[in-house]
């Protein structure tokens, strides 16, 4: 079994004390041929797996945060406009060493890189494998597509992340109290100067269509987060083999914006007819007046005004526990 490890030197969590713990645990799968290739740059990883075909290589396994697992997906994949045969592609594999690891946690793997790497070496010995759904984003304005695994949105996630982004710049770690912090101050922001975003969805047996929308989530698993380990839950029931989870708030303000928070974070008992979801959603147009920033599997992509959104079954095969 030949395997490809990509590893980000520069995420969160990962130091050479993490790849001495993590490396013997997969070394000591019989039979795995190893060889590791070191991201040097964004998109590097992108880059390193484009073309790969399992007679190159059976697994390849990011090393790294939700950002080098998409990377790799885009690259293994290619265009969401004519997609590689997740059959022909190397299986993906995933180690957690970012700040919020949602693909790996979602998976059923640890959060901690050494714990996870114990847990996906005895998958590799298993050959424990299925096939994800996988969501698409599209900006119509330039034709641009990829491939996002965790989630993606306009508005206040974004905005949190652009700001975690600028305190990790000046040499500050992207710790639970900052993503936090960052969280309350963005929110306050939102409450004096909100969004207002023009949705529609369908999951096939059902469409919305509203506007004004002051926050919009669209998710491909459950639960995810843009507040480090914290976990978001905007769709209980939702997972990597339905559609997308839609999340949506109408107001931010009074009791029923504190009860849609509430929900936001898990605590559905706070009931808010400003709450709205919508699960198994096939395809998702979301539009803005100005431009805002949007982010897709917890980085930030830049500012537009269109954005829409689709599933996509069978998209790639991972290596997860039973």
């Amino acid at each position: 079994m030949r395997v490809m490890l990509i590893t980000n030197p520069n995420s969160t969590s990962q130091d050479s004390s993490v790849m001495r713990h993590v490396f013997p645990a997969l070394d000591a799968v019989e039979g795995a041929e190893y060889f590791v290739r070191l991201t040097q740059y964004p998109g590097h990883a992108e880059e390193i797996v484009q073309d790969l075909t399992r007679e190159d290589y059976d697994v390849v396994v990011a090393v790294g945060g939700d950002g080098t697992v998409s990377e790799v997906i885009n690259g293994l994949l290619g265009s969401p406009d004519d997609p590689r045969d997740p059959q022909e592609v190397p299986a993906l594999g995933v180690v957690p060493t970012g700040s919020a690891n949602v693909f790996a946690r979602a998976l059923g793997f640890s959060g901690f890189p050494e714990d996870a790497a114990v847990e996906l070496a005895q998958t590799l010995r298993d050959n424990s494998r299925r096939t994800i759904r996988l969501g698409v984003w599209e900006t119509p304005s330039d034709g641009e597509q990829r491939w996002f695994g965790v989630n993606a949105g306009f508005g206040i996630d974004a905005d949190v992340l652009a700001a975690v982004d600028k305190q990790r710049a000046k040499g500050h770690a992207a710790t639970p109290a900052r993503y936090l912090w960052i969280t309350v101050k963005t929110w306050r922001d939102a409450l004096r100067n909100p969004k207002r975003i023009k949705v529609q969805a369908t999951n096939g047996k059902k469409e919305i269509s509203l506007s004004g929308m002051p926050l919009i989530f669209a998710s491909n698993t459950n639960p995810w987060t843009f507040l480090g380990p914290v976990p978001v839950v905007t769709n209980p029931g939702n997972s990597f083999d339905k559609g997308l989870g839609l999340f949506g708030l109408k107001s931010l303000q009074g009791w029923s914006g504190l009860a849609g928070l509430f929900h936001l974070f898990g605590a559905h008992m706070f009931s808010s007819d400003e709450v709205v979801t919508m699960d198994d959603v096939q395809e998702l147009e979301m539009q803005v007046p100005d431009e805002a920033r949007f982010q897709a599997d917890g980085e930030v992509v830049g500012k537009c005004d269109l954005v829409k959104l689709s599933s996509v079954a069978g998209a790639i095969e991972v290596l997860a526990p039973q």
